[in-house]
């Protein structure tokens, strides 16, 4: 497992994970248990490699680059997830955080890439949002990454959930969260040395929702061929939902302005960017 820590002016730290990059089946063969329709046809995708935050960001870096004033969460504690918050909250954080490291701008809110989305003020949680892949900081992962990193990518050992059979070991859900967030780190991780994938608290991504894989990307770019305000997916369950909606290939979304107390995010950084 490679690790690499980035550190803010300001002092908080956090790692992300090398996620080598290979080919993986995507989504749920016919006759797979609780596989629903919007998770086929399994395909092969193709994924390059990319860094990916070792846990899910947590309200303590939330503040370091939002301000306690922004942090909405319900169930607080440094180092809980940050939840309550939208699609754009989480691609408005990335940018933020990329102007704090130095980094390009991956999101905003011009064709032209010339005008970078939320840098300052109050969170607006509306659009346009534009998304550039060429340059990059940090930014949201695509929905194939998502699911190749939860699985394990070229270490996967075919887990039912991101890390294990067997939930209570690696994740957060109805049945052992006491409906709640919890710590993040505090179960297992998986095969790559990340934490939370399965539970405690969904993740956004960058793609647009489909309702199956039918023409979806096969080299692990985001899915972005809607209009604007379009759903965006979601990943990995929560604390509040049954261990089927936490297994690696269930799929959900909701529109980019909803927030909840289970929805928050987990970084990535193309290997570019990182250096």
């Amino acid at each position: 497992m490679q690790k690499r820590t980035e550190t803010l002016p300001s002092g908080p730290s956090f790692n992300l994970i090398l996620v080598e990059g290979g080919e993986f089946r995507m989504g749920s063969p016919e006759g797979t248990p609780d596989a629903a329709d919007d998770e086929k046809p399994d395909h092969l995708v193709q994924v390059s490699s990319f860094h990916m935050g070792e846990f899910p960001v947590t309200q303590a870096l939330w503040e370091a680059v939002m301000g306690e004033q922004e942090n909405r969460s319900n169930f607080r504690g440094p180092n809980r997830p940050i939840e309550r918050v939208s699609w754009y909250d989480a691609v408005a954080f990335c940018n933020r955080l990329s102007r704090e490291l130095g980094l390009p701008f991956c999101y905003y809110s011009d064709e032209r890439f010339k005008k970078a989305y939320s840098l300052e003020g109050p969170l607006s949680n509306e659009g346009p949002v534009f998304f550039n892949a060429k340059v990059g900081g940090f930014r949201l992962p695509t929905e194939s990454e998502w699911e190749y990193a939860a699985r394990g990518g070229k270490y996967s050992e075919g887990y039912r959930y991101a890390g294990s059979d067997r939930l209570k070991q690696v994740g957060w859900y109805d049945e052992n969260s006491g409906k709640e967030t919890h710590e993040v780190g505090l179960l297992y991780p998986n095969e790559l040395g990340l934490y939370d994938m399965s539970g405690n608290v969904w993740e956004w991504c960058e793609d647009q929702w489909h309702g199956n894989y039918q023409g979806a990307p096969k080299d692990g770019s985001a899915w972005v061929d809607q209009k604007q305000g379009a759903a965006r997916v979601r990943r990995g369950g929560g604390w509040y939902y049954y261990a089927q909606n936490c297994r690696s290939a269930y799929r959900t979304y909701s529109g980019p302005e909803y927030r909840d107390d289970d929805y928050g995010f987990r970084l990535v950084l193309s290997l570019q960017s990182a250096g």
